[in-house]
This record gives C-alpha cells, sequence and structure tokens, in this order.
C-alpha cells in the first residue's frame, strides 16, 4: 500500500483528549464502527502516581448507553531483557525481580535466552545482576542492557476491564473486532475511571478496514 492511501481504508479519532484522569471520570466519545471491521483503542499515560481502571461500553447509536463491551486481550508496554544462565522456565505472568536494580517485570515470554517482560518501573536492569521469579523460585543473570522498550505486549483482561498501573510513558492498546458488539450494536466507548492520583493521559480510535475505500474516509462520529 502506498503511504498516502493509508488513511484511504483507516481512520483515526480522539477518544480522549490529553488530561489529568485525576480530575474526574474520563468517558472516552463513541464511535461508530458500521463503516469499519476492526478497531484499536490506544491509552497513552505520561507521568502518573496513580492508577486508573479502563472498560469498554457499546451503544446501538453513538449518542450513547450503558452495556458493557467485553473484552479478554489487551497489549501494553513491554521490553526485552537478555538473559543467561536460567535454572529453569520462569512462570508466564510472574512477577521478576532484579536482585540489584531493583527493577520489577511480569514475564510475558521465556525465550530461553531473554524474557519479554511487561514493564512494572523503568528499564534500568543491571547488567550482570541476579533476577528472580516471584511464583517459580527461578533465578538467571542479566546478560547485557535492555532492549526493544517499544514492543506491545499481550495481557489478559478480568471481568471485562484492567488497571493502568502507577508507571509512567506507557502505552495500552485494546483491539476490537466490529462482530463483536453484537446484534443490534454498532457504537464503541473507551472510558477511563477517575485515577487514584495524579495521571496524566490521552485516547484515540484508530480504525481498519473500511468498507469503503474512499478519500476522505467516513465519519465515525455520526451514525
Amino acid at each position: 500500500m502506498k503511504l498516502n492511501e493509508i488513511l484511504k481504508a483507516g481512520h483515526i479519532v480522539p477518544a480522549i483528549w490529553p488530561v489529568d484522569f485525576d480530575t474526574a471520570a474520563n468517558p472516552g466519545d463513541f464511535v461508530s464502527m458500521k463503516d469499519y471491521a476492526y478497531g484499536l483503542v490506544v491509552i497513552q499515560i505520561g507521568v502518573t502516581t496513580g492508577t486508573a481502571v479502563v472498560t469498554m461500553d457499546k451503544a446501538a447509536l453513538v449518542a450513547g448507553g450503558t452495556t458493557t463491551l467485553a473484552f479478554t486481550k489487551y497489549y501494553r508496554t513491554g521490553m526485552k531483557l537478555p538473559i543467561t544462565g536460567a535454572s529453569g522456565d520462569f512462570t508466564i505472568g510472574e512477577t521478576v525481580t532484579g536482585t540489584t536494580s531493583a527493577e520489577e517485570g511480569y514475564v510475558a515470554i521465556d525465550g530461553g535466552g531473554y524474557l519479554y517482560l511487561h514493564t512494572v518501573g523503568s528499564t534500568g536492569w543491571t547488567d550482570g545482576e541476579t533476577v528472580t521469579g516471584g511464583t517459580s523460585g527461578v533465578t538467571c543473570t542479566v546478560d547485557g542492557s535492555a532492549t526493544e522498550e517499544d514492543v506491545l505486549l499481550e495481557a489478559t483482561a478480568t471481568s471485562d476491564t484492567f488497571t493502568i498501573p502507577a508507571v509512567s510513558n506507557r502505552t495500552y492498546a485494546i483491539p476490537i473486532d466490529a462482530d463483536s458488539l453484537g446484534d443490534g450494536y454498532t457504537a464503541m466507548q473507551l472510558d477511563v475511571a477517575s485515577a487514584s492520583a495524579g495521571c496524566i493521559g490521552s485516547a484515540f480510535y484508530a480504525l481498519f478496514q473500511g468498507r469503503y475505500n474512499k478519500y476522505p474516509m467516513p465519519s465515525a462520529i455520526y451514525d
């Protein structure tokens, strides 16, 4: 696809403009999926000292509604940590901790010579330090520096929700299939609850596989 054709097959719509999520509840705008097959809800967090709960809603029209939109998977910022000398296999989802840096991360992938981690803190792991699995008890040694700090790693939502942790400069994404809205529903909405403390954030919807290929692509803020 040519570069100038990208936005003739998809559409980007603001959901929540940059704001302090601690001020109040943060319902995003409703967008219509009737002209698009897939959507990606992207949340970007800047400086934060608080946590915030994320849910999704669906409605028949962009005028709104209060029906929960079910989702089980989302993605969050991660990184790749090179390791050596692992005493066994780490448990997916467990927290690992560095003994020198006190860094922490949730294991998404154990690749043998590396771990892909959902980052809990920064990426200041120390070369040569011991890393210990909080559930498995497995240990290893950091072998170099963390890389690929922009990767998004899959995580599991619990009861159609997840909580943004108090970790600054992170991205979260929720993939939505228009068919998953169900009969009679065409609109979706992101909802970020009031944060527990200061939390600067914003969000947008990226809509893909338009049912029409044209310029400009159909609006998603009207039915």
